[in-house]
């Protein structure tokens, strides 16, 4: 893996920060995905299944568009991204969203795995932790 990857990466996840804006359309995101994209989630709770496993990028843009529904306001921000080695990518990231009709602002941290092969994400793991991220990449802080 290389910086180069790390910066696809980061390429990404603006990608998404600009279709939140109203920037960009679906087919921007969508560019840096494989068309059989596979993203599966960890520790989310009542949101999603439990080993949920999601297949191509509308797919997942669906269940993105469901995550931020119950927002008045949305944001998240990359914390870190991080060579995992291999075809790895490490991102740590925090969210803030104010739900409909509160003033007040929810917040977490979560963590995902890429793996980049050939210049495309070919799949998206989820964990609700940053640690569980790194420790599923075989890293730790």
């Amino acid at each position: 893996m290389s910086q180069e990857t790390v910066e696809w990466v980061r390429a990404a996840l603006n990608a998404f920060a600009e279709l939140d804006e109203g920037l960009v359309g679906r087919e921007r995101v969508q560019e840096f995905f494989a068309q059989d994209v596979i993203a599966t989630f960890s520790g989310f709770g009542g949101f999603i299944q439990e080993g949920q496993t999601l297949r191509g990028a509308d797919e997942f843009l669906e269940v993105r568009t469901a995550w931020m529904e119950p927002y008045d306001d949305f944001l998240y921000e990359p914390v870190k991204i991080i060579d995992a080695g291999g075809n790895g990518v490490v991102a740590t990231l925090h969210q803030r969203g104010k739900p409909h009709g509160s003033s007040s602002w929810v917040e977490m941290d979560y963590g995902l795995v890429y793996t980049v092969e050939e210049g495309l994400i070919t799949r998206a793991d989820f964990y609700a932790t940053p640690e569980e991220a790194l420790e599923a990449a075989g890293l730790s802080e």
